[in-house]
């Protein structure tokens, strides 16, 4: 398949597999409290970590090897890596299960800690067999796995939600939804983890983890820190005991993030693999510009449409008890749009073989991030000043890390500055717009709508131009190869 009809075909599972869970999420609202969401983004944040450390992201080295034999020698070491942490795991939880749910302001409540063990596993197996269908360009694979994850988280809680709605319930489905889609996607690739252990040679597999080290000195730190700091108000309010703060985060996360889940899992690896054949090439600068535009622009009404309406959106879809989360959304919304942007060409790190980069820039930006939510907090301002902080400084992160990746390819800073231009001149005007019409409105179900369809037309629009634009580039690649 083409680079364009793997885009597509990621896009389309992905937009369902995002489209499942939040337009359940009206209906989770009214079944489950803000506490239940915030255990569950608590719960998705510690499973996040622990499926980083039970992975060391070597399954993204399945990718870049050149032969099958090193791909399944790296898969044997993941697969060991993976079983070590998951043990590891369930020691911890049976001798410390109680004070670490208490640390977690979760007194009493153990089960979610149980459910970590087999989270983390499903994880490392989920991205393993990933990396493989990525290896093999079959993304379709990849798309129908994440609709059955999603398809079954959104089942299984609406049932527990129906029958008991427990606090836990959410993170339980969580749980679910992983596993069927695991089982998705190893229909298709378990025949390659099968291989793996049945040819694994201790000394090829050491050998192939040492070739690949900078997966484990360089990608696993960066992104466990990054995992940590990402959700870092969320383990600040459950420690502080505010569940109800935590699960206002949380949905507007889900609601805020969900377009930069859909760009990172439709292209991130569609994209790796392009980058690895392009590497060294004008076209791959090309192409790098051209889904940043993409994504500046697209992106801009729709982030500008929760800058300014995200309190009436959330108190509307949600219920008026979510009114709160609505004025994080439109707090956070510009660290949002930024974040849309980085999703995806995070893998040129990769490409470049220059983690470390990406490692110091993660490293100092939570650094900077961790004291931003914890220092306001600390000298007693409220939880939304927090939350400010945090997202000026994520802000300031994704703009460097965007200089990182252009500073390691070897591309200009002249276009990343005019794309970025170019897209912040697009969130302006979308803001400005969308500001009149709510000032010349009273505030109503017709005018949220009104705006709505604003914001939608003209990320049609801006999508339409940008797509045109991108298919010469596109095309000229699959000409060449």
């Amino acid at each position: 398949m083409s680079f364009r009809a793997n885009v597509i075909a990621m896009l389309s599972g992905t937009v369902l597999a995002q489209a499942i869970p939040l337009l359940m999420m009206p209906l989770l609202t009214r079944l489950y409290t803000p506490e239940a969401i915030g255990l569950q983004t608590l719960f998705m944040g510690c499973a996040g970590a622990l499926g980083v450390a039970a992975t060391c992201r070597y399954d993204l080295a399945v990718v870049l090897s050149d032969t099958e034999e090193v791909a399944d020698d790296v898969a044997g070491l993941v697969l060991g890596i993976a079983v070590l942490v998951t043990a590891v795991i369930v020691l911890i939880v049976a001798s410390a299960g109680e004070p670490l749910a208490a640390l977690a302001g979760q007194s009493g409540t153990t089960g979610w800690l149980w459910m970590l063990a087999p989270m983390a596993a499903g994880t490392a197996l989920t991205l393993l067999a990933s990396a493989y269908a990525a290896r093999s360009r079959c993304f379709v694979r990849i798309a129908q796995a994440s609709v059955a994850n999603q398809a079954a988280y959104a089942i299984a809680a609406v049932a527990i939600g129906l029958c008991s709605a427990s606090v836990q319930g959410l993170a339980a489905a969580k749980l679910i939804g992983q596993w069927m889609g695991l089982i998705v996607i190893l229909l298709a690739f378990g025949f390659a983890i099968r291989r793996a252990l049945a040819h694994h040679d201790w000394s090829r597999i050491v050998r192939a983890g040492r070739f690949y080290r900078q997966f484990l000195f360089y990608n696993a730190p960066y992104s466990l820190v990054g995992t940590v700091a990402r959700d870092m108000p969320i383990f600040v309010f459950s420690a502080m005991s505010a569940s109800a703060a935590a699960g206002f985060y949380g949905l507007t996360r889900t609601v805020l993030f969900a377009p930069t889940l859909l760009a990172s899992g439709a292209l991130s690896q569609v994209f790796f693999r392009e980058a690895v054949s392009l590497k060294g090439s004008p076209r791959l600068q090309e192409l790098t510009i051209s889904l940043l535009k993409f994504g500046l622009l697209t992106g801009a009404p729709l982030f500008a449409f929760c800058a300014v309406w995200g309190d009436v959106f959330f108190e509307t879809l949600f219920g008026s008890d979510w009114r709160q989360a609505g004025i994080f959304a439109m707090i956070m919304a510009c660290a949002a749009w930024m974040a849309l942007q980085t999703g995806w060409p995070e893998r040129l790190f990769e490409v470049a073989m220059r983690q470390d980069v990406s490692f110091r820039v993660q490293v100092v930006a939570d650094i900077v991030t961790v004291a931003a939510v914890t220092v306001p907090l600390i000298l007693g301002a409220e939880i939304i000043v927090a939350v400010a902080a945090f997202t000026v400084a994520n802000v300031l992160y994704h703009l460097a890390y965007l200089c990182a990746i252009f500073v390691v390819s070897g591309f200009s800073l002249g276009n990343l500055a005019r794309a970025l231009a170019i897209g912040i001149v697009g969130f302006c005007v979308s803001c400005a717009v969308l500001f009149a019409l709510r000032l010349a409105t009273v505030s109503s179900l017709g005018a949220l709508l009104l705006a709505a369809l604003v914001a939608t037309v003209a990320a049609g629009g801006f999508a339409r131009y940008c797509w045109q634009h991108l298919a010469p580039i596109t095309q000229a690649k699959e000409c060449a190869s």
